[in-house]
């Protein structure tokens, strides 16, 4: 062997193959989601999380989207004047906004989230029920890992679509709960955090 020849091993080979899957997959997902929804990929989210957390306070869409306070206000902003969410506030609290998506924002993100189904979907051609089992126990193990702390649970969820992975399923909702004993209700299920 030469003095620049190095041994790799069978797992720097796995990490290399998931870094290039991840990149590929990271470049296809923010193309598809701003071309359909001609907008960038923090509004995408935006509009994704409102359409499913209906009610979404402007602090959990902050923990949500991992932006400062006024990068959030700025979104909502272009939101509303585009015409696709409107804030109202809470009738409990007069000081807590919450964002509330118009039928129009409600349109837009169904259609961001079928851009991204798509571009998913691509990457598992006639898979087999046991290797999407397999794939299915890897990626909970992947997503476990990478939320050290509660607030990353928030981030890694942003464009996921909760119909097909409800809370009770949810890896990184049992990762965050395990951090968070005393959250019962898990990340968004109480209307306090909403």
């Amino acid at each position: 062997m030469g003095e620049h020849d190095v041994m790799f091993t069978d797992t720097d080979r796995t990490l290399n193959l998931l870094g290039a899957v991840v990149t590929g997959v990271h470049d296809q997902l923010v193309s598809a989601v701003e071309t359909v929804a001609g907008r960038s990929g923090a509004l995408a989210a935006t509009l994704a999380m409102t359409a499913q957390y209906e009610g979404l306070t402007m602090g959990t869409l902050q923990r949500f989207l991992g932006v400062s306070r006024p990068a959030t206000i700025r979104l909502v902003n272009l939101l509303e004047n585009d015409g696709l969410a409107e804030r109202r506030n809470l009738d409990d609290d007069r000081r807590t906004t919450s964002v509330v998506l118009t039928d129009a924002g409600h349109r837009e993100a169904r259609h961001i989230l079928a851009a991204r189904r798509a571009v998913l979907q691509q990457l598992l051609p006639e898979s087999s029920k046991q290797e999407r089992a397999v794939l299915d126990s890897l990626l909970e193990r992947m997503l476990t890992a990478m939320i050290t702390h509660p607030s990353r649970g928030y981030e890694v969820c942003r464009l996921c679509d909760i119909s097909s992975c409800p809370p009770s399923r949810c890896p990184v909702e049992s990762a965050v709960l395990e951090m968070e004993p005393d959250a019962p209700d898990g990340l968004l299920n109480s209307p306090k955090d909403r």
